[in-house]
């Protein structure tokens, strides 16, 4: 009997780890984009998801739907990403990494007064779309916790047949190796950048929003979500969206059931496990090296 609960209760860990990471990829595409296509630490990106909840909060407190409300925070996300690259991140294409972390960091930090004039301080609660719950294998899941785990493996599966089985996808591939030359055979890379870098930003608020009914909805959420974000991308390798995959179901398991063994490790977990691993790849699981490892 003891050892069935244990079953159980580790299946339901790993479940619960897998939502987790669902949202860790949501939330961190937009960072891998950044550095990978464009050698930007776009930490504005937290931005896309903070919208992303609250604007889902809105349409939910307007309609009660919510699946209106996902729509709206994907949009929102994907025209604020179109904004920012088009009117910011193509003026300081090539600068230092430091220069652009400050940049993008200033842009979130606006955002965050801008959402705190509109909505106040006070954290907002988002009700779940649905309470089913679902029973299999004597383990109780939240059907929820499901579709999230689903809508970020589609998500993936988009991004990795664009990138790898499309012109424009091998055109940007080529592109983060050598723009001139893909410039050269017609092919305005900076375009495609920014569509992929649109798509990305529109996952970061659709991660907002499926996520909100996880947390309760606040102005300062993109910060605490920034270092896990962080983690997953550099544990995966910078620019690496395999990696960023990887990454995040690591993460969220070490998250889940690292925090089930002893509470603490659901915080401090993924910083060791970050840790242990550059200190043997300095570049990642995925990464490659480049620029920023020279």
């Amino acid at each position: 009997m003891g050892d069935m609960l244990a079953t159980a209760f580790s299946l339901q860990s790993v479940i619960f780890g897998l939502s987790i990471a669902a949202v860790f990829f949501m939330v961190s595409i937009s960072l891998s984009v950044g550095y990978g296509l464009m050698r930007i630490v776009n930490l504005e990106a937290m931005l896309y998801y903070s919208l992303g909840a609250y604007m889902n909060y809105q349409i939910i407190t307007w309609t009660g739907n919510f699946v209106l409300g996902c729509l709206v925070a994907t949009l929102v996300g994907g025209l604020l990403g179109l904004l920012v690259e088009t009117q910011l991140l193509r003026r300081i294409y090539g600068k230092s990494m430091m220069f652009t972390m400050v940049t993008t960091f200033g842009i979130f930090l606006i955002g965050i007064g801008i959402i705190q004039y509109v909505w106040g301080l006070n954290p907002k609660p988002v009700q779940s779309p649905t309470s089913i719950i679902l029973h299999f294998l004597g383990v109780s899941v939240p059907l929820y916790r499901i579709i999230v785990i689903i809508v970020a493996a589609l998500v993936y599966l988009s991004f990795h047949i664009f990138l790898t089985r499309t012109i424009a996808g091998k055109a940007i591939t080529a592109g983060v190796e050598n723009s001139d030359h893909v410039q050269s055979l017609g092919i305005n890379i900076y375009k495609i950048f920014t569509i992929t870098f649109v798509f990305a930003s529109a996952m970061g608020g659709l991660g907002g929003a499926l996520n909100s009914p996880f947390i309760m909805v606040g102005p300062y959420m993109g910060y605490d979500y920034l270092m896990f974000a962080f983690t997953t991308v550099i544990l995966g390798g910078l620019g690496s969206m395999k990696g960023t995959m990887v990454s995040a179901l690591i993460l969220g398991q070490m998250v889940s059931i690292g925090g089930t063994i002893y509470p603490a490790l659901a915080y401090m977990g993924p910083f060791m496990t970050m840790f242990l691993v550059i200190l043997f790849k300095p570049t990642g699981l995925f990464g490659i090296k480049s620029k920023a490892f020279q």
